[in-house]
């Protein structure tokens, strides 16, 4: 689907119908309408939720927070709209481990990503270059391994 003022209905219902169907396999809860999807993607402001990239006239797909696999919702404030890419890099990662690691990359903190890492008591900082100076190293915050098991349980609000 692509971001416009003016999406397309028929989309936005076949879109709906889809998402009902993965919910449905995955026994997910909530069902969401062809307007929800509508007032969920204009809500966005034409930006990808995690990482801000500009989605006007480019397409869009719309992301679980917590995954249906992990037992996230199939409602609208359990979606994001995101970037095809970023889409595909979270999948079914915990949220907050995908939020650390926009952070960690590009030092954005989008308004999902500092909600979050908020709601999952979560730091994230920046990933200094190898070749930092001194100064860059000592300023530098521990984030959470990314290896590690995830400790945080997948709860979003509904």
């Amino acid at each position: 689907m692509i971001y416009q003022d003016q999406l397309d209905f028929a989309a936005l219902r076949q879109y709906a119908s889809a998402l009902k169907e993965r919910a449905k396999l995955t026994g997910a809860t909530g069902e969401v309408s062809a307007v929800m999807l509508r007032d969920r993607i204009l809500a966005s402001g034409g930006r990808c939720e995690w990482c801000g990239r500009n989605l006007v006239g480019a397409e869009i797909e719309l992301d679980h927070v917590v995954s249906l696999a992990k037992g996230g919702s199939n409602t609208p404030a359990n979606l994001a709209v995101a970037c095809p890419a970023c889409n595909r890099r979270k999948a079914q990662k915990h949220p907050a481990r995908f939020a650390v690691e926009i952070v960690s990359e590009t030092g954005l903190r989008t308004d999902l990503v500092a909600r979050v890492l908020t709601h999952y008591c979560v730091e994230a900082s920046r990933q200094l270059s190898l070749f930092s100076s001194p100064s860059e190293t000592q300023e530098r915050e521990e984030t959470e391994n990314a290896d590690a098991a995830d400790p945080l349980p997948y709860r979003w609000g509904e």
